[in-house]
């Protein structure tokens, strides 16, 4: 695996901890995708056999098969930290699942539909992944330069390349995923 700075691995650590292994295994696998649905849908108080928890499911355990088939390198149904970051260390590699998950999560954030993330979207899904609302709240600001730039899907993109590809603490997209520190 190409080397990684230890600042790019502490932030895909976080987002392998906070919104991958929701049952706290120490690997991701389908079942931290059902606890995740279970989850989101609870505090959007959607019902099993609703539409909206049927794709939510869906959804989700797509996205589970597009990782599992990107970085189950041993093929045992686990993704671990290593192989996590393995996916995340050359941007060209997984191509097509880093898409999906950009596409995923702008959706889940985007709850309204209307093709933009505010700050109570944002924050919902924050805090549904146990992030500190104030501090959502803060790294919203960041992204959204204080309310002045809207965060659609183009400016969502350019966010997600920061986060998982920028060495610089300082980088507005170090923020999409609700922290405002890596240190």
């Amino acid at each position: 695996m190409p080397a990684l700075s230890e600042f790019r691995r502490r932030k895909l650590y976080f987002i392998f901890d906070r919104f991958f292994d929701v049952n706290h295994s120490g690997t991701i696998e389908k079942k931290d995708f059902e606890l995740a649905v279970e989850q989101i849908c609870r505090i959007r108080g959607w019902s099993k056999g609703d539409t909206k928890y049927v794709e939510t499911s869906k959804n989700f355990l797509e996205i589970w098969d597009a990782l599992r088939s990107s970085a189950d390198a041993n093929k045992d149904d686990q993704v671990s930290r290593d192989e996590w970051c393995q996916l995340w260390s050359d941007e060209a590699a997984s191509e097509d699942w880093q898409r999906a998950y950009m596409r995923f999560m702008f959706n889940l954030q985007d709850t309204s539909g209307d093709g933009c993330i505010d700050l109570d979207e944002f924050t919902s899904v924050c805090t549904s992944f146990g992030i500190n609302a104030d501090e959502s709240r803060r790294a919203f600001d960041t992204i959204s330069q204080n309310g002045k730039v809207k965060v659609d899907m183009g400016y969502y993109s350019v966010l997600w390349k920061e986060f998982f590809y920028s060495d610089d603490a300082k980088s507005t997209g170090t923020c999409i995923f609700g922290k405002t520190s890596f240190d």
